[in-house]
């Protein structure tokens, strides 16, 4: 058990660290990119994610969230499971592409794209689901360097064909920018494919295939839901201000998702343990070690609110520095729905579905009543703010399932909200600081004080492993 627990922490921490690598290299890249490109070319090529975030809940079906769960339920069937999950969302993918293809013009108007992006979304979304499935598979299986080499050639290769393809075009840039994400994409997939088919491990299995829905099936509607709640705002701008406001907020919301960079790697390496210890009923451990994951995500998004000014002038120049005002609540948005997760890892572990999607039914047509009432009045900065709201509301709501509902007490749930509570506060008080730099530099300091202090003793410990390894390969020399 021991052993077992050691190979989960070093693939956890291993993923988390490379996701958080991976990710940095296309924000690194971000200044690079608002520069080549127009204001309007970038919000085009953010209108584009946005679609291919929403639409590509409908061709998964969500089946990836049902693989954690599967592991325990089929012992020793994993691969066999994840081969016929990825059938499933190839037949349900092909479907949905046709029917795009046949109507392609009404769609090209309805998505305010034009005809070529709306095939390039197709086959996007046609590719992509393979790679989710394959990495899914190798998380579950604790098998992080495979993971990693996967993120990392999918990360250098989009920036560098995307680099390559937009340089070398004048005019409409957008589309070039959207090959570049498309192509490497395709590439690894149908390497992905072409192996399956050659051992024969795609093969429809009913068993697996009712299962897998009555798991997953539910959790469309959330998925859609928390797109909507998430990329509605873009949409909203797009259409209420325009494509050139849309990039303006999209470099913000980006900057604002460095935060979620490390909450979804934390959160994807937690959950293989998650599940395996839930189902051992270690419920001890879970709720001592969600601890230090909470403050962690709360002390990365108060530096990210702090350094707003700074990163938002480096990533797109000063055409985009008011934007600085629309970081703190995405941040705190972010941390709202980190916080939520761990009620809804509970859920889905109970495999009470259901209720996950009705609690983000409700935030999301929250988000879009929010954004129809205030965008208009206030412009693109009420968007932040919608969001951070049906957020709140979301953690509130997935508490009250968790708790009432489902009568589980796992967390110590005043220590999640006083975490969020402070963090909060502090995040008004730095964003009241960014027209006087040597008071927010005096509350940075003091935060990375209170960081050190917080977590001394993991560091002491991470400290204590290196030099540990050091003396040991020095004494094998």
């Amino acid at each position: 058990m021991s052993q077992d627990k050691n190979i989960a922490f070093q693939a956890g921490l291993w993923y988390v660290v490379s996701s958080v690598m991976v990710k940095a290299v296309s924000l690194l890249t971000t200044p690079i990119f608002t520069r080549i490109l127009s204001q309007t070319d970038y919000g085009i090529t953010a209108t584009f994610s946005s679609w291919y975030a929403l639409l590509l809940t409908f061709c998964t079906l969500n089946l990836t969230y049902s693989i954690g769960r599967a592991k325990l339920d089929f012992p020793g069937k994993l691969e066999e499971y994840i081969s016929s999950m990825q059938l499933l969302s190839a037949v349900v993918t092909g479907g949905i592409s046709l029917a795009l293809l046949v109507f392609l013009k009404p769609v090209s108007r309805f998505l305010e794209l034009d005809p070529l992006l709306v095939v390039l979304l197709v086959v996007y979304l046609f590719f992509s689901p393979a790679i989710s499935f394959v990495q899914n598979g190798y998380r579950y299986r604790y098998q992080y360097k495979q993971n990693i080499a996967i993120a990392w050639y999918t990360a250098l290769t989009t920036v560098v064909i995307s680099l390559v393809l937009v340089l070398s075009v004048d005019n409409n840039k957008y589309i070039a920018r959207v090959i570049g994400i498309v192509l490497p994409t395709v590439a690894l997939s149908a390497v992905f494919w072409i192996r399956s088919l050659w051992k024969g491990q795609i093969r429809f299995r009913r068993e697996y295939w009712k299962y897998g829905l009555a798991l997953s099936g539910p959790l469309v509607v959330h998925t859609i839901s928390m797109n909507i709640l998430s990329q509605s705002d873009r949409l909203f701008i797009s259409k209420i201000c325009g494509p050139e406001v849309t990039g303006l907020y999209s470099l913000s919301a980006n900057y604002g998702l460095l935060l979620s960079i490390v909450t979804n790697a934390v959160a994807e390496g937690w959950l293989p343990w998650f599940h395996d210890n839930y189902f051992a009923r270690n419920f001890d451990a879970i709720r001592k070690n969600v601890k230090p994951v909470i403050l962690l995500g709360c002390f990365i998004g108060l530096a990210c609110i702090g350094f707003a000014p700074e990163a938002i002038r480096i990533l797109g120049g000063e055409q985009y520095a008011e934007g600085i005002w629309c970081v703190p609540p995405i941040v705190l948005g972010i941390i709202c729905q980190y916080i939520y997760t761990h009620y809804v890892n509970i859920e889905m572990h109970l495999k009470k579905t259901k209720y996950v999607s009705r609690g983000t039914i409700f935030a999301a047509l929250l988000n879009i009543g929010l954004n129809a009432i205030f965008i208009p009045l206030f412009g693109y900065i009420a968007a932040a703010y919608t969001t951070f709201a049906s957020y709140t509301a979301l953690l509130f709501i997935h508490f009250f399932i968790t708790r009432r509902i489902l009568k589980v007490r796992l967390y110590q749930d005043s220590f999640l909200f006083l975490s969020l509570g402070v963090t909060t506060v502090v995040s008004g008080m730095l964003m009241f600081s960014y027209t006087m730099p040597l008071l927010r530099y005096l509350l940075i300091g003091i935060g990375f004080i209170l960081f050190l202090f917080v977590f001394r003793n993991h560091l002491f410990q991470f400290f204590k492993k290196i030099k540990s390894r050091e003396g040991n390969h020095g004494t094998h020399s």
